[in-house]
């Protein structure tokens, strides 16, 4: 092994993990740690251990942190340029192994995170709008923040469902994969048009189910949800 690689990793990696702890004890500032995670991703391109099909567990290691901060703040939609580079290397780990329940999870989360300030908007306009008629519901549908939101919540049902697939087949399947799986559907769900939403709310429900099978506890607001929907299912 070149030393100089090496030391390119052990800098990426012990910046990301001052950054992580940085996060946990001041999460205000997050923004003031762009400039450390920048620095790490250069040292790990340098490296060029994104390639290095030996080492998909240390690679995802630092995506993973990556990505923590990348959508760090929800409402934010994310940083860009740390984004787009998290996004090509999850897919470079894919063309390794395209079963990669890790990397799956990571491209559904960041899509469903890259989704988060549009639902937060949306949001705020339909408590804003609460008397409204169907034929205007049907319309806001059309309107642009629906729209661009059901673009970026389409990709991550997707992968999680891969993720999903890929790791009851492999024995690996957790609740926590399972609870993503059941956010990014209802979150499509409550973006898209009745006949469409059914699909998703009923993806959404096996999920929540399948988690339950297994012994996860559900956060309470999603026990609730699964409660009423099972009564009305």
């Amino acid at each position: 092994m070149d030393p100089r690689v090496e030391q390119y990793i052990a800098s990426a990696k012990a910046g990301l993990t001052n950054v992580h702890k940085s996060l946990k004890s001041n999460p205000t500032h997050w923004r003031s740690c762009t400039s450390a995670v920048k620095t790490s991703i250069s040292y790990v391109d340098h490296s060029r251990i994104m390639y290095d099909p030996r080492r998909i567990e240390e690679r995802v290691w630092i995506l993973n942190e990556v990505q923590y901060f990348a959508y760090f703040d929800p409402d934010s939609g994310g940083v860009p340029e740390v984004t787009a580079w998290c996004e090509r290397e999850w897919n470079r780990v894919l063309t390794t192994d395209p079963s990669h329940v890790v990397a799956l999870t990571g491209l559904g989360s960041a899509w469903l995170s890259k989704a988060q300030y549009l639902l937060a908007r949306i949001h705020r306009e339909e408590k804003a709008c609460r008397d409204i008629d169907d034929a205007s519901a049907e319309r806001r549908l059309h309107t642009a923040d629906y729209v661009e939101a059901r673009a970026m919540l389409q990709p991550a049902v997707d992968f999680f469902a891969r993720a999903v697939e890929n790791a009851r087949n492999q024995g690996r399947l957790t609740g926590p994969l399972l609870e993503k799986m059941a956010e990014a559907s209802m979150s499509l769900g409550n973006v898209s048009s009745s006949k469409a939403a059914r699909k998703y709310f009923k993806e959404a429900l096996l999920a929540l189910q399948d988690a339950t099978a297994i012994g996860y506890l559900l956060p309470r607001h999603m026990q609730q949800w699964l409660r009423e929907t099972e009564r009305y299912a």
